[in-house]
């Protein structure tokens, strides 16, 4: 796995400005430039009072403060040296003429950034200033005579527009929702003027030549774009949330540096405002702090906040927002008198305090490190203290001793147990769960074609569309090139880390991603085929990160033989357990994770690497839990309702060929066998689940071995043979058969044939293996929970199934005989006693569970399927 610390493939990116907010920022700052008297200003702007702008970008930094301080925790927020974040830092630059505000709230994430001017809502009243500018730019470059004609116009629907503010609020919504894309902005029409009363209020010009006000509250067009049409030319984001990197934000990101101003042309006006940019200046994970290079007043420091510098325009400047002493502290005392915060301005300190507001950020940082490390100190001393309790933690030799250990050790786990997904590998999976979604790839090749070569030219073209969709989601302009030149190869390393982190967090959790691994996989099996990847210059196909290769790389493969590794990564099970024994073993744990971390940490190797470690193997051990146990519960009630030598009254496992939809005929010691075995193979099974998947994964995207497009009766399938999977699976087989007094029934395995496919299907069908025990489990778990608190449901099980046990013994009893019978199919070879088989009489009783007499229980207890979710 790569180091957390190295930058992510894409640092530095550009997206467009979505219209018609473009034509709002480009007209609004153009109109309030000073031009010479002897030219009209044909795009004359009325924003609201600069103070009133100045409001709602300081209460934007409000908001992003509440967040952050009832975010943190009590002890932490009543301490000194957190009081810093209280206060609003503001700078200004008379030579830059640029106005900084900083606060040390939430932040902003960089997708936050993305969607407020790629997707921005607007009002009503920004689309009518919009289109009204826009035509009336228009209209001055045709003639002078339409301009006048278009100003008349829109004079006077001004002035309608103004008396009917309040009903203009009530619709913003709705047509936000209709225009907000930017669709029919050139268009004219009556409705097209702006919403302004047409007063001089802001751009300090003095001209009456129609101007158009610019909405600048928060829900008009957002709290800095409403600012920088009010106040300044461009401006510049530095934020950094506590879950996300330090990025820097750019508006507008291009035009601006060739601009002309005061001669009042506009050769750039055309760039202006068509992308913003965001940049990582930093490593992914390096946090902004003075020895990184932020140590100015105004810099962002620490696990959050956000800086914005404003370019003031003229009007603004002449406003006097340059000058702190004389109107920015008067002016922002009266907004903060009902204010929890505090506003700190950079020329009103003496040095003193200057340094003191600089340095107060790192102090919190030194405290929380400090904290950190004493911490870990006493977790250290508590884990010396109790060396002899270190054999304490271990039960036998280290073994678990919650229900059915697994039979692998942890070094053996650890080879095929996937890495946890780190804060920026989560980002990457976010982007090709959407990719898998919202295309339709098996659906487009996975049919009849005339031809190979047409569903060659098929999968050609819908790889070759995720893969660009990819890139332009992360960046643009990348996208634009890839789409001219289409060289794939040079995005090779982005392609197969970004597919095999979805792989990785597919394997983790196999419940998620149930549609879109699908056709991910059989996207991904394509690409490596021959008659693809000479096309794409490059393998998809990318080794899935483990804990064993990411700790043999590092030096830490011993850890893995450490005893204390069991206890360390235990998952702690509540069942009837007092709240005492839980926090034992809680404890037991904790001091086993310090142990570890504690004797294995090097220089390549650090505490957080060997947590994430410990934290992926007890996602395993999560999984075997949540997995497994269900099983071992079935072949518990097995052993407890029934005997394989005394046949109880009524309860006769036997069964008979013919009768009830059976096709195998058993007596009862036979059939309890068979039982008994088919479930102890569904356990083992899932016991290797992830060393079986990564087969599965390494025989569908075999470059040697293809598949064939086979109508199988259940639609086209790909049918591939798969010979390591098939080589594991009878592996697991022979080992069950070993610990089984004698095997009943046959052992043919179906792989690469009409009823199993391929490895994937295999690897799906028995995922569904829970799915179907558990709700058995939940059911007769919960009866008795549900008897103790409804009267009424405790008297109709006794009435109707004569009590809970009763209740419980019948619908086992119906299940291990029903669900073991050979049915699912009209052939032996589709169904019976096969491996194969054995799932499909499972499936089968569930299809035929609606029918039983205890259907009720089942959905008194909670029952709604044996599907699972799909999202």
């Amino acid at each position: 796995m790569s180091n957390p610390a190295q930058p992510s493939h894409v640092s530095s990116a550009n997206y467009p400005i979505a219209q018609p907010l473009a034509t709002i920022l480009k007209v609004a700052i153009d109109g309030q430039k000073q031009q010479p008297q002897q030219q009209p200003q044909v795009n004359q702007v009325d924003v609201e009072s600069k103070e009133d702008a100045l409001q709602h970008f300081i209460r934007n930094s409000f908001v992003a403060m509440d967040d952050m301080y009832f975010a943190t925790p009590p002890s932490h927020r009543n301490k000194e040296s957190f009081q810093h974040r209280l206060a609003i830092r503001i700078s200004t630059n008379e030579a830059n003429k640029t106005l900084t505000i900083t606060d040390y709230g939430s932040g902003m994430t960089r997708s936050d950034l993305i969607n407020s001017l790629v997707g921005s809502r607007l009002s009503s009243k920004a689309i009518a200033a919009a289109r009204a500018l826009d035509v009336k730019s228009t209209s001055q470059s045709n003639s002078k005579d339409e301009e006048e004609e278009g100003e008349s116009s829109s004079d006077s629907e001004d002035e309608s527009s103004t008396d009917d503010t309040n009903s203009d609020d009530d619709d913003d919504d709705d047509e936000s929702s209709e225009d907000g894309t930017g669709l029919g902005i050139h268009r004219k029409s009556q409705q097209n003027s702006s919403d302004g009363s047409g007063n001089d209020n802001g751009n300090g010009n003095g001209s009456s030549n129609n101007p158009h006000r610019v909405p600048c509250q928060a829900d008009d067009i957002g709290g800095f774009y409403a600012a920088l049409c009010a106040l300044g030319e461009q401006v510049e984001i530095g934020t950094k949330s506590k879950h996300d990197d330090y990025y820097i934000f750019k508006l507008p990101a291009d035009g601006n540096s060739n601009d002309n101003g005061g001669d009042g042309s506009n050769s750039t006006n055309s760039n202006k405002f068509s992308q913003f940019s965001i940049s990582r200046p930093m490593e992914e994970g390096v946090k902004p702090t003075p020895t990184t290079g932020f140590s100015s007043f105004t810099d962002v420091r620490g696990d959050s906040g956000t800086k914005l510098t404003i370019t003031l325009n003229q009007s603004s400047i002449d406003a006097g927002f340059l000058k702190e002493e004389e109107v920015l502290k008067p002016l922002l005392g009266k907004f903060l008198q009902a204010s929890p915060y505090t506003v700190v301005l950079d020329h009103c300190c003496t040095d003193v305090e200057r340094k003191d507001v600089i340095h107060a950020s790192q102090r919190e940082m030194e405290e929380l490190e400090a904290a950190a490390t004493a911490k870990e100190a006493q977790d250290d001393d508590e884990n010396d203290d109790n060396g002899g309790e270190d054999m304490e933690l271990l039960d036998g030799e280290g073994k678990s001793t919650e229900t059915g250990g697994s039979y692998n050790s942890v070094k053996e786990r650890a080879k095929y147990i996937p890495l946890r997904l780190s804060m920026g590998e989560r980002k990457m999976l976010r982007l090709v769960e959407a990719a898998m979604a919202c295309c339709d790839y098996t659906t487009e090749t996975d049919k009849p074609f005339k031809s190979s070569t047409r569903r060659t030219h098929a999968q050609m073209k819908h790889i070759s569309s995720v893969l660009r969709g990819m890139v332009t989601a992360c960046d643009y302009a990348a996208g634009q090139i890839l789409l001219e030149e289409d060289n794939y190869s040079e995005y090779a390393k982005f392609f197969r880390q970004m597919f095999e982190i979805a792989r990785r967090h597919k394997i983790m959790n196999p419940e998620k991603m149930r549609t879109e691994y699908g056709k991910l996989i059989y996207l991904l099996q394509d690409a490596v085929s021959p008659s693809i990847q000479p096309h794409l210059a490059f393998s998809c196909k990318g080794e899935i990160e483990t804990v064993y290769k990411y700790l043999e790389e590092n030096g830490g493969v011993k850890m893995l033989e450490d005893p204390l590794i069991e206890v360390a990564t235990r998952e702690v099970l509540a069942g009837k357990k007092s709240r005492s024994q839980i926090s034992n073993e809680i404890r037991r744990k904790e001091r086993a994770v310090a142990h570890l971390k504690q004797h294995y940490r090097s220089q390549h190797l650090s505490s957080e690497n060997i947590h994430l470690c410990l934290y992926s193997i007890c996602d395993n051990d999560s999984f075997l839990n949540s997995n497994r146990v269900p099983v071992d519960k079935v072949i518990g009630y097995l052993e407890q309702f029934f005997s394989p030598t005394k046949i109880e009254e009524g309860y006769s496992l036997s069964i008979v060929s013919g009768q009830d939809g059976s096709r195998l005929s058993h007596s009862h010691e036979r059939q309890y066998y068979f039982a008994l075995q088919s479930l102890t193979l569904w356990r083992d099974i899932i016991d290797d689940m992830f060393r079986l998947w990564a087969m599965a994964e390494s025989d569908l995207l075999s470059e040697s071995v293809s598949y064939a497009l086979q109508d199988t009766g259940q639609g086209f399938q790909r049918v591939q043979q798969s010979p390591q999977t098939y080589k594991s699976m009878q592996k697991i087989l022979s080992r069950v058969q070993g610990k089984v007094k004698q095997w009943i029934g046959s052992n043919v395995i179906h792989l690469g044939d009409h009823n199993v496919p391929n490895s994937l299907t295999f690897i799906d069908k028995y995922t569904q293996v829970p799915r179907i025990l558990s709700p058995i489990v939940t059911c007769l778990e919960n009866v008795e929970k549900i008897c103790e608190e409804d009267n009424g449901v405790k008297a109709f099980i006794d009435n109707g199934f004569g009590g809970v046990e009763q209740l419980r013994k019948g619908i086992l009893y119906d299940f291990f005989k029903s669900a073991f019978d050979g049915s699912g199919a009209d052939n032996f070879y589709d169904a019976g006693s096969c491996i194969d088989g054995r799932l499909t009489s499972a499936w089968n009783w569930c299809s035929q569970l609606q029918d039983k007499p205890f259907y009720c229980i089942f959905k008194l207890t909670g029952f709604t399927g044996f599907d699972g979710e799909f999202k």
